[in-house]
């Protein structure tokens, strides 16, 4: 009798260490996924934000929806200024001047968004652009306008991924996560361009 409940003490104990290291190794394993997919949500938002300042240079103003910058990295063009010459020291700080002198001229050309913007990978990263990585489809939320700041008016834009789609399908109940947070670049109260993770 004895021997019996040594072994069922040493099958629970066992059991007990296996549960333990199990729950421990899914912590991990949780933690890693949730930096990974951080990580990607992160770099599209910063093709985002780097959407946003080259439609912001031709346009004047941010996109307040993704097909509006869809359509201007598709079909749009930027302008591009060469420098031809160099601003002697006796004009320096006076580049009017010398341009109306002659001594340096400004080349404006004109080329299209994709052969500057995402070189690398431009058809892929302008086709998911607007989605949030392993939401199964959501989009970004987006918005853009105008705000004062110290009596000037300031062009802002705001892009969001809500935890609750970046983390879909991953157990994070009880782990301390707050799920009504976002990852979010720029910000409609703020005149900025960084991100909260910053």
């Amino acid at each position: 009798m004895k021997l019996v409940i040594q072994l069922v003490l040493l099958v629970a104990a066992a059991f007990m260490g296996y549960m333990i290291y199990d729950s421990i190794d899914s912590k991990i394993k949780l933690e890693e996924e949730i930096k990974d997919r951080k990580e990607v949500v992160i770099e599209r938002l910063e093709h985002v934000k780097d959407a946003q300042i080259s439609f912001k240079k031709v346009k004047g103003e941010y996109a307040k929806s993704f097909a509006q910058l869809k359509h201007f990295l598709e079909n749009d063009s930027l302008i591009i200024v060469k420098a031809i010459g160099e601003v002697p020291d006796s004009l320096l700080g006076q580049e009017s001047k010398a341009l109306a002198m002659g001594i340096i001229t400004r080349d404006t050309t004109k080329i299209p968004v994709r052969t500057e913007l995402f070189k690398e990978n431009f058809d892929k990263i302008v086709s998911e652009i607007n989605i949030i990585p392993f939401s199964g489809g959501t989009e970004f939320s987006i918005d853009a306008g105008e705000i004062e700041k110290g009596k000037v008016k300031v062009k802002v834009f705001e892009v969001s991924a809500p935890y609750k789609e970046i983390f879909k399908g991953l157990k994070t109940d009880n782990e301390g996560i707050d799920m009504s947070q976002a990852l979010t670049i720029g910000s409609m109260t703020e005149p900025t361009t960084n991100g909260n993770w910053d």
